[in-house]
């Protein structure tokens, strides 16, 4: 009786780790360290079970099965952190009209987020000045701020940050539009 206690000891609890995919459907990975070795986890649903610090080899699950094995956890899980990107008309803080409709659809959903931290982040193109254009994203910044507490959203912080030109999603040389660079981006966590 003592023999089967002191190998089932020795064999030490199994874990399984699963990789699941981002929200937004971006790459990413895991490493799973044990006594024995690395094992890395770079696909969604990548799967390594260690038995006693031993890893076994890798597998690759389906989301059907992922769902089905770990509904329970997988209802528990929080909230996913979300973003968007809202886009400006050229100099102004005025939505174009697609992201005005991509703002309603946010708030719809983030009402539906339990009370989150928001970092609320402007930008400008580097049409105008350095000064005009922090100016500029700021009050973009400010405006999406507005727009969620006229929405009535629970949030337990929000945070207004606005770069200017300074950190642009698409490289551009000064003085040239582009459009893509004129937005907010509202980030959840």
């Amino acid at each position: 009786m003592a023999l089967v206690a002191l190998l089932a000891g020795c064999a030490g609890p199994k874990e399984r780790f699963v990789l699941l995919p981002q929200a937004d459907g971006s790459a990413s990975s895991i490493v799973v360290k044990t006594a024995s070795g690395e094992t890395a986890l770079t696909s969604p649903y990548a799967a390594v079970e260690t038995r006693g610090g031993k890893p076994e080899p890798t597998q690759t699950l389906s989301a059907a099965e992922v769902e089905r094995r770990y509904a329970e956890v997988m209802r528990s899980l929080p909230a996913r952190p979300r973003s968007y990107d809202l886009l400006f008309e050229l100099g102004t803080d005025r939505l174009t009209p697609a992201s005005q409709e991509l703002l309603k659809k946010a708030i719809a959903e983030i009402k539906e987020f339990p009370a989150g931290e928001f970092i609320l982040t402007g930008h400008a193109d580097a049409i105008g000045s350095d000064a005009s254009n922090d100016a500029l994203s700021l009050r973009r910044a400010r405006l999406i701020e507005r727009e969620l507490q006229r929405a009535e959203v629970k949030a337990l912080s929000i945070e207004v940050i606005g770069k200017g030109a300074r950190d642009p999603r698409v490289p551009q040389k000064r003085g040239v539009a582009e459009p893509r660079n004129r937005f907010v981006e509202i980030k959840i966590r």
